[in-house]
């Protein structure tokens, strides 16, 4: 007869694993969270194993504040009406150095709008200087849709859907 515990007064041990996915699911593309859940500790491009210390702040309000044409009252408005969340993301070490490659480029590109803002106030070359300006403009409308990951579908006072997640990442959760 072999025993199979030391102590059978012991607790049982539960799995981290378990309690994270219980958390989260799956809604066709869509990623289903509690508002203070953790996803599992894998990445979410690529289901790899990945370290858990990314937390991340989403914000959401519902499409239809954009009918608020004026700039300035659509961000004052967005700024009271809008739902935050904060979830502890995971990326593996491929897609954590992507997204740093990206950050870097951004503000490498940031870098470039203060030469071409120079060069186009000395005049020493208008070519050169719009043409950096357009070069600037166009990597950073790349690098912000390049470094995004997650985007908030919608926040509610319990969960949080996110659109983004990889299909390797989506497709190890439950459906509901």
């Amino acid at each position: 007869m072999k025993p199979t515990s030391a102590n059978p007064y012991a607790a049982p041990k539960a799995s981290f694993m378990d309690v994270a996915t219980n958390r989260c699911w799956r809604d066709g593309d869509i990623l289903v969270a509690s508002r203070r859940a953790h996803l599992p500790p894998r990445c979410i491009t690529c289901n790899k194993p990945s370290i858990m210390d990314m937390p991340r702040s989403f914000s959401w309000h519902h499409p239809g504040w954009y009918v608020l044409v004026p700039i300035l009252v659509y961000i004052l408005a967005s700024m009271f009406v809008r739902k935050r969340a904060t979830l502890v993301i995971g990326l593996c070490d491929d897609h954590r150095r992507r997204r740093r490659n990206v950050w870097l480029a951004k503000y490498g590109f940031f870098a470039l709008n203060i030469v071409a803002l120079i060069n186009l106030a000395r005049n020493v070359d208008p070519l050169l200087g719009w043409l950096a300006w357009l070069l600037m403009l166009c990597g950073l409308m790349l690098a912000s849709a390049a470094q995004r990951t997650l985007r908030a579908v919608s926040i509610t006072e319990h969960e949080i859907r996110l659109k983004g997640c990889g299909s390797a990442f989506l497709d190890s959760l439950p459906r509901r």
